[in-house]
């Protein structure tokens, strides 16, 4: 048979306190009864003064003992129920997350929480394109101790930890700052797989601060925080994946569409103007007759390039279906619509085209047509075919030129 667990409560600092007192007074009464048999005898005071000192001393000694034995019990105990909570609220919270970014900023907040370094700083990684990453940085202070290379940082090339247990003595990092001239540091790795998605970097002004339960500490809170993360950036990515365009990284058409029915909603509300370009590569059937179907992908990547680089950062564009893409620009007029999309078609008539197969392919042009909300369309539907009739007057009128809607304007 199995023993039953005790559900008896161990006694409480204030109860083993009380204890230690009545021990404490216990020993007490041989000295009480000292004073009341010898007390009329005058030569018993020498011997009397010295026992009374010497039990006091000792008695001293004794209580002072337990009562810190039992105050750092208290502490202990007490320290390791609140590092408990603070865990368990950490792992319940980061669960929580909506994303990557809060994901992190939980594990940053709660490290943090804990005050058990001078400084922290937490990098993580954010991809911006397919080709390019960046390291964004959480931390509180002024100066960090490190600017982020990953080109020479060891915890992002192999993905393991760094400790410098004297900045003044070790071999530092190579991206170490040299403000920082004393104390030690550790930058413990946040990774899926083979990537390193994370560091978290850890300063002291002590030297040999960073001891193994500290570390260890810190680590259970990584080891929580990875598979949450993770799991955000596959969330993500999938999201991503659903709402951009494979050839050219551009938004798609489902995508777009939503986005225009929110700002269409803002723009209503805000008693703004809302423009959409519409814009279609002249002649692209005869790229693609001409130098095959690889070409025709080059050109329109090229082209979506372009326009990138034209808009502005809070316009959208995407890819709406073949060689035909539409830009998205809040709080825009009809003129300045128009400036832009002259902007684009300038930029990509001058703009050199890739060799394919060793052949050089040729410059393009470009049609685009302008409409704006509310001035020529009160809902969706109507704005994407005000814009897709004034297109395709710039295709009736010549091609390579930018048309913007006018009302009674028909196909």
């Amino acid at each position: 048979m199995s023993k039953k667990t005790s559900n008896k409560k161990k006694p409480g600092f204030f109860t083993l306190l009380l204890l230690s007192l009545v021990a404490g007074a216990g020993l007490t009464l041989p000295t009480h009864m000292l004073f009341s048999n010898y007390a009329d005898n005058p030569l018993s005071k020498v011997p009397l003064i010295m026992f009374t000192s010497i039990h006091s001393g000792v008695l001293y000694v004794i209580i002072f003992q337990v009562s810190s034995i039992l105050i750092r019990n208290y502490s202990m105990e007490h320290a390791n129920e609140k590092e408990l909570k603070n865990f368990k609220d950490f792992t319940d919270i980061i669960h929580r997350s909506a994303s990557e970014i809060e994901a992190y900023q939980t594990l940053y907040d709660f490290i943090q929480r804990m005050r058990i370094s001078n400084h922290i700083t937490l990098f993580y990684r954010r991809e911006v394109s397919a080709n390019e990453v960046v390291w964004e940085r959480l931390t509180k202070e002024r100066l960090p101790l490190c600017t982020m290379e990953p080109r020479n940082c060891p915890v992002v090339k192999y993905g393991r930890e760094c400790l410098v247990k004297n900045i003044a003595t070790d071999i530092p990092c190579a991206s170490q700052l040299p403000e920082h001239k004393s104390g030690s540091y550790i930058c413990l790795p946040i990774t899926e797989g083979d990537i390193t998605l994370g560091i978290l970097q850890l300063y002291s002004k002590s030297k040999n601060y960073f001891v193994e339960p500290l570390i260890s500490k810190v680590k259970s809170y990584i080891e929580v925080a990875k598979p949450v993360i993770s799991s955000k950036r596959v969330l993500r990515q999938l999201n991503k994946n659903a709402s951009t365009d494979k050839l050219t990284k551009l938004y798609n058409r489902r995508f777009l569409e939503y986005y225009l029915d929110n700002q269409i909603e803002i723009t209503s509300f805000s008693n703004q103007k809302l423009s959409v370009i519409m814009m279609d590569i002249d002649n692209f059937k005869r790229i693609n007759d001409t130098y095959g179907h690889t070409a025709g992908d080059a050109v329109l990547v090229v082209f979506s390039q372009v326009i990138l680089r034209c808009l502005r950062q809070t316009d959208l564009v995407a890819r709406y279906g073949g060689e035909e893409f539409m830009a998205i620009l809040p709080s825009s007029d009809t003129k300045n619509a128009y400036d832009i999309a002259e902007r684009i078609r300038e930029s990509i008539a001058s703009e050199p085209m890739p060799k394919i197969n060793n052949v050089q392919l040729p410059n393009i042009s470009c049609s685009f047509g302008v409409s704006t909300f509310p001035t020529y369309a009160d809902n969706k539907n109507d704005l994407i075919k005000t814009a897709d009739i004034a297109l395709y007057k710039a295709k009736q009128a010549g091609k390579n030129r930018v048309i913007t809607y006018s009302a009674g304007m028909e196909m």
